[in-house]
């Protein structure tokens, strides 16, 4: 079974109309031993992977999952939905950063 981590820019967030557009996949091997050891890496593979890329200000979701015959996310193990201001995570200014 192949396993991999995707990132998604979500479009028209928070509307009847959202949708995800798929950036882009990176399968991840998985270490028997301590397999939680992936899902506890997606967020910094996801902020790492959004600074490097010179992405923009937007709501994007990061998933772990398996894929499917056509290489596409399938069944989901973790996600993580991140707001990006283009150089880092938006925080809530009700919530105090490192919350």
């Amino acid at each position: 079974m192949r396993h991999a981590f995707s990132l998604c820019r979500v479009l028209e967030a928070g509307t009847p109309d959202e949708w995800y557009d798929l950036l882009g996949v990176v399968r991840v091997p998985v270490d028997r031993q301590v397999p939680d050891k992936l899902r506890d890496g997606l967020l910094p593979w996801a902020l790492a992977t959004l600074a490097a890329g010179g992405y923009g200000f937007g709501r994007y979701h990061a998933g772990y999952s398996t894929l499917d015959e056509d290489g596409e996310p399938d069944k989901s193990f973790a996600s993580e939905d991140i707001n990006w201001s283009g150089s880092g995570v938006l925080v809530p200014a009700d919530q105090p950063p490192g919350s």
